[in-house]
This record gives C-alpha cells, sequence and structure tokens, in this order.
C-alpha cells in the first residue's frame, strides 16, 4: 500500500526511487516503459533541483550541466499550476529559443509529451512527479486517467518522506554561500534568543545594523520573519559552512 512508505529502510537516495517504483510499476502496473522523474526545486532563492528519476541519465546529466531547469516551461507551468497537466512540444509554446533548446535536447532522448503533477509545499519548494512513456503513450494515458488519485497521493507520500530525510539537499545555488559570516553571526545569535538590541551589543554594531542584516536574510533565504529564517538556515545547515 501506499502508506508503507515509513516501513522501507534503505540507502537514502535508492529510498525515493524504490518507493515510486514499488507503486507505479507494482501496485498500479504501469507499463513497462513508463519513466518518472521526482523533481524538487526552491522557488525563492532559485536553486539547483534534486531529482530521483529513471529517466536517461545522460538527459538528466544534460539538464543540470546546462541548468536547463531554469527555462524548462514544464517547471515555469508547474509554478502557476495546482492540478496535473499534460505537456509536449505543441501545446507548450513560448516565446523563446531558449524553451525551444529544451524540447530540442530532450526530443534527443525520445521525451516528446508526458504528464506532470504538481505539489507546492510550506518551505517555498515546488515538487513534481513527472511521467512519460517509451513506447505507447496511449496505454500510460489510460493508466493516468485511471489513477490520478493516487499518483498524486504518491507525490504528497514521497515529499513527506524527501523532506523528513533530506532537507539540507535543497540549498540555495552557490551552497548557502551567499551568506556573509556577519549575517550568519546575526542568525546565530537570534537563534541563542538574543533580543536585537543584545546582538548590536554583542557584535559591535548598532540595532539598526543588525536590523538590516536580518531583512537581508529573510530575502536571501525565501522567507517570511527571522524565526522562519532560524530554521530554514538551520535546515539547510548554513551554520555548519561558517563553523
Amino acid at each position: 500500500m501506499l502508506l508503507t512508505v515509513n516501513s522501507i529502510r534503505k540507502n537514502e537516495d535508492d529510498l525515493i526511487n524504490k518507493i515510486i517504483s514499488d507503486v507505479i510499476f507494482h501496485e498500479l502496473s504501469f507499463p513497462a516503459q513508463t519513466r518518472f522523474a521526482y523533481t524538487v526545486i526552491n522557488k525563492n532563492p532559485p536553486s539547483m533541483p534534486v531529482i530521483y528519476s529513471n529517466y536517461p541519465p545522460k538527459w538528466i546529466e544534460k539538464y543540470i550541466n546546462m541548468t536547463l531547469y531554469k527555462y524548462d516551461p514544464v517547471v515555469l507551468l508547474a509554478r502557476k499550476s495546482i492540478t496535473p497537466f499534460v505537456w509536449d512540444d505543441k501545446t507548450l509554446l513560448f516565446n523563446s529559443s531558449a524553451y525551444n533548446k529544451i524540447f530540442a535536447a530532450a526530443r534527443e532522448f525520445n521525451i516528446l509529451s508526458g504528464y506532470t503533477f504538481p505539489l507546492h509545499d510550506h518551505e517555498n519548494n515546488l515538487a513534481t512527479l513527472s511521467l512519460y512513456a517509451e513506447g505507447d503513450c496511449g496505454l500510460l494515458s489510460k493508466c493516468i486517467k485511471e489513477h490520478k488519485k493516487n499518483i498524486q497521493l504518491l507525490l504528497l507520500s514521497v515529499h513527506e518522506q524527501f523532506m523528513h530525510i533530506r532537507p539540507y539537499k535543497l540549498r540555495p545555488e552557490g551552497n548557502g554561500r551567499t551568506l556573509t559570516t556577519r549575517e550568519t553571526e546575526v542568525l546565530r545569535w537570534a537563534s541563542a534568543g538574543k533580543t536585537y538590541g543584545e546582538i548590536a551589543i554583542i557584535m559591535g554594531i548598532t540595532e539598526s545594523t543588525v536590523k538590516f542584516h536580518i531583512s537581508n536574510l529573510i530575502v536571501k533565504l525565501g522567507v517570511v520573519n527571522a524565526k522562519h529564517a532560524i530554521k530554514k538556515a538551520s535546515d539547510l545547515q548554513l551554520f555548519n559552512a561558517y563553523e
């Protein structure tokens, strides 16, 4: 059953792929030529996506190395969607050579059309589960129509598991180096329960400077307040970079 997610005890990277494979191929009986990609990307600040997939490895390598995720029309549409959608190089027409370049590259790997299920979480992440078929697309379409609710539940279950075991993988591009040493020090003292006034005295700066650093941190981490910034910096292990 879908709820057996927590009972699987394997290597972290293998775990996600096993969960998805077991449900898609064994529980829901999707055709063997089905390809899936579970992807997580932070929306603000932008991050390199974390991808678990049985897509062609060379395509995943090209997708990451060429930073195609920054222009991927499927990702752009998923950012605005809360319901599943169908995509191909004809329905997703964007006025940009970059978008056309993505589909041209995808065609080299026979990735012509597919389905994407989006999920937006409370940490400002976009998670997607995309499916396409090598071969009979009609059979894949039939399976998706029959099991749409189960696939959405699968995405929810997988994402919950991912956020539990690998929250630190969702780092801003640059592995958190966008935070200055001063900003990190301010956040450390704030996490210890110090007030802005106390932090100013400890660090030998003005209270307005402390507030300035906090404001920068909120923007850089894509959060709404200092408390959330502390939690996110801890989850991303950004404090460790300056120890």
